[in-house]
């Protein structure tokens, strides 16, 4: 609708000042708490059984639920694409306190595909089944938190208050501006991804895709202690290349690589 744009996002350090204000019941201890954002269904039964899910998920894995924060945004200055399909957007916060640093990121992953396993395979009434399918984390970190959506770049800041308050502070940020070549604009596809916001078109995708696929089965690493197979799916054909390439980046990365690591045995020379 040349209003809406392919997506824009941008990833940040946790702004804890602000989040400190986000009036739930406990303190938030950094070292301890994760934070998911996250896209809801619009449907209110929907989303009423997705945060279920992810609470029930949470205390399966260990983890202590701390609530829930509805994020402020500004409908108005949407396209009109993208107001039509703009999900319910709030944060999903827990605390941990049987692993911390790396172990603690890692833990929040396993968290996130067992949320997702469990939305997609969730048995009822047909409509919120297919609803629930739509709910989208867009990071769940202890360190890094990602704001993005179907939007253009200029309006990203304009709909999402948070980036306007002198408390969200960060040392860094990844920025990027989606063109979609490979699938639809959609408010999950928007850049950036957990770990990259990744610029071009991968030629190679299919042959990639099937290439992982063939290795899911064979997937093993003494971190996982024999549970590799509840983080798979790792690539799917409905997601873009760059989310591909971010999800098998995250496998690695979460396996002990390094980001540099993981990227040089993806793109090899």
């Amino acid at each position: 609708d040349r209003d809406s744009g392919d997506g824009a996002g941008v990833m940040t350090a946790m702004p804890w000042t602000l989040l400190q204000t986000a009036g739930l019941d406990a303190t938030l201890e950094p070292e301890k708490t994760g934070v998911a954002m996250v896209f809801l269904p619009l449907q209110a039964a929907a989303a009423r059984i997705a945060r279920e899910i992810f609470a029930t998920a949470a205390k399966a894995e260990g983890f202590t639920v701390l609530g829930w924060r509805e994020v402020p945004v500004k409908p108005d200055v949407l396209g009109t694409l993208a107001k039509q399909n703009q999900p319910r957007i709030e944060q999903f916060f827990v605390q941990c306190d049987h692993a911390s640093g790396d172990d603690l990121e890692r833990e929040l992953y396993r968290l996130r595909r067992r949320i997702h396993r469990a939305q997609v395979s969730w048995q009822g009434a047909t409509a919120i089944a297919q609803q629930l399918k739509e709910t989208y984390i867009c990071s769940f970190s202890s360190r890094t938190i990602v704001y993005k959506g179907m939007v253009r770049s200029e309006v990203l800041s304009q709909f999402y208050l948070d980036l306007q308050n002198p408390d969200y502070v960060s040392p860094f940020a990844i920025y990027h501006r989606r063109f979609s070549t490979n699938t639809m604009p959609k408010w999950p596809l928007a850049h950036p991804m957990r770990l990259v916001g990744h610029n071009g078109e991968i030629n190679t995708l299919v042959g990639n895709i099937n290439w992982m696929k063939a290795r899911e089965a064979d997937l093993a690493h003494p971190l996982w202690k024999g549970h590799i197979e509840e983080l798979l799916p790792i690539v799917n054909m409905v997601n873009s290349d760059s989310a591909n390439l971010d999800g098998v980046m995250e496998l690695l990365v979460r396996s002990g690589r390094t980001p540099l690591e993981a990227l040089m045995i993806m793109v090899p020379e």
